[in-house]
């Protein structure tokens, strides 16, 4: 089934340069070239401000009005960012300049169970990040872009439905040229009902060949051209600020829309990142440069924040803050943590209750390492010697270091003292000793030999680990827990 979905972000430069809370009540515009408004804050529209209004007017109502100019080049980055984050949704994207994007839809439907789930999911993902939206979806690009622009589209794929939904569309709402606009409205024409009742020669004769061609594409007659979104190799973004950020807290909320569009880039391309290179732009100082660095490589975006966030509150904001990228070169691959398809059975649920350990394992260390110096944390190493004192060796966890032999569960406490303390002669009977004994015989090649005799034993609530020498001497050497 042919199902497109159309997502218009209205004022999308503007609400870019906004910081959380930071201009929410200020006045504000985003200028053409031509110096007249494009788009602006409920606040200045509350001034009397209206788009297409010039400079000079709008300052005579609200001359304290903040001032962006629209630039071309930001614009492009700003439907980028949209498009990486849409990977999460959609395997096919074509973004429509300056601020919408059409997502395949019906080869996700089933993957997402269902269009009302996958609507409602996108549509709370753009609530969290604060992006105002419209969502339509129609079974052409076109009708899926009209109805997304008049704001009436609904999470429905039924023909007969939405024939009624795109009749009911006044021809000012669907963005006509101002000519064909013009030429409708003297026929006396203005819902799209109208002008599709109108016979489909006459139309290109009489108002525009144009009109007459987007009226076979809205039926899906003609192929409408699109332009599929190609992901870059190397991820490199960067948030402008409506003003400048002076303390350290207020770069979190636009570093965050950064690594959402990070990770829709990893999404798209399976890959994880550990190292995040930013850089903070100042007004009259050399731009202030960190690096995040993660103990094991990470791809989901609630987690990334939270490590981001984690760092960040490590970091000097030493002067204001004009802007804020976020740069990855660095990637690994994500094989190692694919699903195991091929699992049946119990062993499926064996399988990923496995998958989840490791995972909560990766992210408390993570999580650990962007809180602490890499100093402060480690992790046991078995070393393969027989003898308990030099069985294990404290290595750092964030390095990567060659696989391990297995600990002795079950046989040998993880709880060992540092030096063994001498005890009298235990009481040896077989409600006592639950294992044992065990000869350790080894440190020939060394000074340090040992020939010990290892038992298990259950004394006052408590399973000891003790062992004799070969004088005859016993010894506590550990607890199991």
């Amino acid at each position: 089934m042919s199902a497109w979905m159309y997502l218009r972000f209205p004022d999308m430069y503007l609400h870019s340069l906004m910081t959380e809370g930071a201009d929410a009540d200020h006045p504000c515009v985003l200028l053409s070239e031509k110096q007249q408004v494009l788009q602006l804050t409920p606040s200045a529209r509350n001034s009397g401000i209206q788009p297409g209004m010039s400079l000079a007017s709008a300052l005579l109502l609200c001359p304290a009005l903040k001032i962006h100019t629209r630039d071309e080049n930001y614009e492009k980055q700003l439907l980028t960012q949209r498009s990486l984050w849409a990977c999460h949704y959609s395997a096919l994207i074509c973004p429509d300049s300056p601020q919408g994007l059409w997502l395949e839809t019906g080869s996700m439907l089933r993957l997402f169970g269902g269009l009302k789930n996958y609507w409602l999911r996108i549509e709370e993902d753009c609530q969290k990040h604060c992006w105002p939206v419209h969502i339509a979806t129609a079974h052409t690009p076109l009708a899926a872009r009209w109805l997304a622009l008049s704001g009436r589209g609904q999470p429905t794929l039924d023909t007969a439905n939405l024939k009624v939904l795109l009749d009911q569309l006044s021809l000012e709402d669907i963005e006509l040229p101002p000519q064909q606009l013009l030429a409708l409205q003297r026929l006396g024409i203005s819902t799209l009902a109208e002008l599709r009742r109108l016979p489909l020669a006459e139309t290109g004769r009489r108002i525009s060949p144009d009109l007459m061609l987007q009226l076979q594409q809205l039926d899906g007659a003609r192929h409408f051209p699109m332009t599929p979104f190609s992901p870059p190799l190397s991820f490199s973004d960067t948030a402008a600020f409506s003003h400048e950020v002076e303390y350290r807290n207020g770069l979190f909320f636009p570093l965050s829309r950064l690594v959402n569009s990070l990770s829709g880039f990893l999404h798209h391309h399976q890959l994880s990142v550990r190292w995040l290179d930013v850089s903070v732009q100042h007004r009259s100082q050399p731009q202030t440069q960190w690096q995040f660095h993660f103990a094991r490589p990470e791809y989901r975006y609630n987690e990334l924040l939270q490590l981001c966030r984690y760092q960040l509150e490590r970091q000097q904001l030493n002067a204001p803050a004009t802007a804020l990228t976020l740069t990855a070169e660095r990637f690994s691959q994500r094989d190692i943590e694919q699903t195991r398809l091929h699992a049946s059975g119990s062993g499926q649920s064996a399988s990923a209750q496995s998958d989840s350990g490791q995972r909560h394992r990766i992210d408390l260390l993570n999580r650990l390492h962007s809180r602490l110096n890499e100093d402060q944390i480690h992790k046991l190493q078995t070393t393969g010697d027989p003898r308990p004192e030099f069985a294990w060796q404290r290595v750092s966890s964030v390095r990567d270091h060659q696989a391990s032999m297995p600990f002795r569960a079950g046989h040998w406490p993880l709880w060992l003292l540092t030096k063994p303390i001498a005890i009298p002669e235990p009481d040896l009977t077989p409600d006592t000793v639950i294992r044992g004994p065990l000869r350790i015989d080894s440190g020939w090649w060394e000074s340090s030999q040992i020939r010990r005799d290892y038992y298990q034993l259950f004394d006052h609530q408590q399973l000891l680990w003790v062992f004799r020498n070969d004088r005859g001497a016993w010894f506590l050497h550990g607890y199991f827990s």
